[in-house]
């Protein structure tokens, strides 16, 4: 009876092994500790291309600019997002009478700081360092 359970103890050691081997090789693919076999897309193309060395150079300088660029354009549309997500924000309050306004200002201003990053209310849910500042209230109008 021992040698059956030490079968099922080994079989039960080899499968948590290669789970955690497939967890831990999953995790390295995606946080680039292992890239894909294959390379990068310049030894790719210089594989099935056959550039030349100063090819090679060249399209390296083009696509170090051309991800510059692309990450610029995407800082660029987050800026654009929180401006207009805030100027969103200040139009809604512009609609709401003074005593809602107050409830407005306190619950849905910031409103990662009442609900947490990632809750579900359809809103922005940008960190402060992140958005831009809360629209500043508009000061009442003299009657």
């Amino acid at each position: 009876m021992p040698a059956k359970s030490n079968i099922w103890f080994g079989l039960v050691v080899g499968a948590s092994c290669l789970l955690i081997g497939f967890a831990l090789s999953t995790l390295a693919y995606r946080f680039h500790y292992l890239h894909v076999p294959g390379g990068g897309l310049i030894e790719r193309m210089n594989r099935e291309l056959n550039l030349t060395p100063a090819q090679r150079d060249r399209i390296g300088d083009i696509l170090r600019d051309t991800r510059f660029k692309v990450m610029q354009a995407r800082r660029d549309f987050d800026h654009q997002r929180h401006q207009l997500f805030w100027q969103g924000l200040g139009e809604v309050r512009g609609v709401l009478t003074p005593e809602q306004q107050k409830i407005f200002d306190r619950d849905f201003t910031q409103p990662w700081a009442h609900r947490g990053h990632g809750g579900g209310d359809g809103g922005d849910n940008l960190p402060p360092e992140e958005g831009a500042p809360p629209p500043e209230p508009p000061q009442p109008a003299p009657h």
